[in-house]
């Protein structure tokens, strides 16, 4: 049962113990939330960013059930950020602790076009294949923020929505993406000459 953003909304603030003091009414909203639909933003923003082996449901849960604990912990207040916005800044960091733990490196895929086979020559899909796991060893080499800041640019962020997700002032994005970007132009040339 899907409902609108007004029905949903009501769900939230029943889910916050400033607003409701029975807990069992709460984590009652909780389901109710989620029957409704709620979750979805936070599975797709999930499905979307994550380019680890962890499974994108597990993330899913583990973002929820932190997000409970916080919520409980009156770690959530509705006027300073969206609730789905808190979930998905909880979801990042659990993608990031997944890439973190070695389950995969950060995914390339988005960097670059992939060829269609139908219109491309053997040598043409050789170069871009050459090119394209050069362009995955540099991003190997940068360092674990600076990678990061570099995909979600790629991705579409912008300067001030990377600062918010990784809780870190605007010019040290800025800092970073410069830096990344220069270490991938460094790097291409003399992997694409050998």
């Amino acid at each position: 049962m899907r409902s609108d953003y007004a029905e949903i909304e009501k769900v939230v603030k029943r889910l916050l113990p400033v607003n409701n003091a029975d807990a069992a009414d709460r984590h009652l909203a909780w389901s109710e939330w989620i029957l409704q639909g709620g979750h979805e933003p936070v599975l797709r923003f999930i499905r979307f960013k994550n380019g680890t082996r962890a499974d994108d449901e597990e993330i899913l849960q583990e973002t929820l059930i932190l997000g409970y604990q916080k919520v409980e912990a009156g770690q959530y207040e509705d006027r300073n950020l969206p609730f789905t916005a808190f979930l998905k800044k909880i979801a990042w960091y659990k993608i990031m602790e997944a890439s973190r733990q070695g389950a995969h490196e950060v995914s390339f895929e988005n960097f670059i076009d992939l060829p269609s086979d139908e219109h491309t020559h053997e040598h043409e899909q050789a170069e871009f294949w050459k090119e394209y796991e050069s362009l995955r060893a540099a991003m190997g080499e940068l360092p674990t923020r600076r990678a990061t800041i570099v995909s979600m640019y790629e991705h579409g962020y912008s300067t001030g929505e990377i600062a918010k997700m990784l809780n870190i002032r605007e010019d040290l994005v800025r800092k970073e993406k410069s830096l990344g970007l220069r270490q991938l132009r460094e790097h291409m040339p003399l992997a694409q000459a050998s």
